[in-house]
């Protein structure tokens, strides 16, 4: 997303260690950019030419194996079990090491812990991303960290979503917002992009308009739903929405 910035150095600072091989775990609330960030990742690797594989949805040791697959595109594992086609990615990685950018990790068994140790130690650098709301997912996440190291999502300033918001409501063609109710979106925002993207994305929708204006209560509400369950199930699509001027 073009909007979304972050400290200077932030992102260079960690491909520079994930070359180096190092295992680290990015977590933050939903919604704060986390797979921005390893979208961009993604993106300076493959131009630095190292191999890089991403898994959009880490819940499984097939989707690791699968990550490694992208990273390692030469690698032939068609027609051989899982455990021989893991077997022969590492070695590959083990010549030529490369980057594992894993979004949304959960669900880690004993098997996807083993595995990733046995990435560690300069053969593959890791970066998993988590997802962390509160204080007792914080707790919840700390045995799945294999060795890596802690990583904290820097949350978006105040200022920056101003300008987030501004650009997206001009693009969507969604009027302007007075002081008042743009401190109330930028307040629930808490410093994620994201759940601005998402509100703006709903505010389309002619649902969240009444002949008095805008249903903010339920718009906010039903942005902090999709941002940290990903989708509202009897919305429509955004895109099938036209906004309200």
């Amino acid at each position: 997303m073009a909007e979304m910035r972050w400290p200077p150095g932030f992102v260079s600072e960690l491909a520079r260690r994930l070359r180096h091989g190092e295992h680290l775990a990015l977590w933050g609330p939903r919604g704060s950019g986390k797979s921005a960030v390893l979208a961009e990742l993604q993106a300076r690797l493959i131009r630095m030419q190292v191999p890089c594989g991403l898994s959009p949805s880490t819940t499984s040791l097939d989707d690791i194996t699968r990550a490694l697959e992208r990273a390692y595109p030469g690698v032939d594992t068609v027609e051989i079990g899982r455990r021989t086609a893991r077997a022969r990615l590492w070695w590959v990685a083990d010549q030529h090491p490369g980057v594992l950018l894993l979004d949304h990790l959960s669900d880690v068994s004993n098997a996807m812990v083993a595995f990733l140790r046995r990435l560690h130690g300069g053969v593959i650098g890791a970066l998993s991303a988590l997802d962390v709301d509160d204080e007792r997912e914080r707790r919840e996440v700390k045995p799945w960290r294999y060795g890596a190291m802690s990583v904290r999502m820097p949350l978006t300033s105040r200022s920056r979503l101003r300008r987030l918001l501004r650009a997206r409501r001009a693009r969507l063609g969604l009027p302007p917002l007075d002081e008042n109710l743009e401190h109330r979106f930028l307040h629930a925002a808490r410093g994620r992009p994201g759940w601005i993207v998402r509100c703006t994305e709903l505010e389309c929708d002619r649902r969240y308009w009444c002949e008095h204006g805008l249903l903010v209560t339920v718009l906010c509400t039903d942005a902090e739903v999709a941002v940290r369950f990903g989708a509202l199930d009897l919305l429509r699509p955004a895109a099938d929405a036209e906004p309200r001027v």
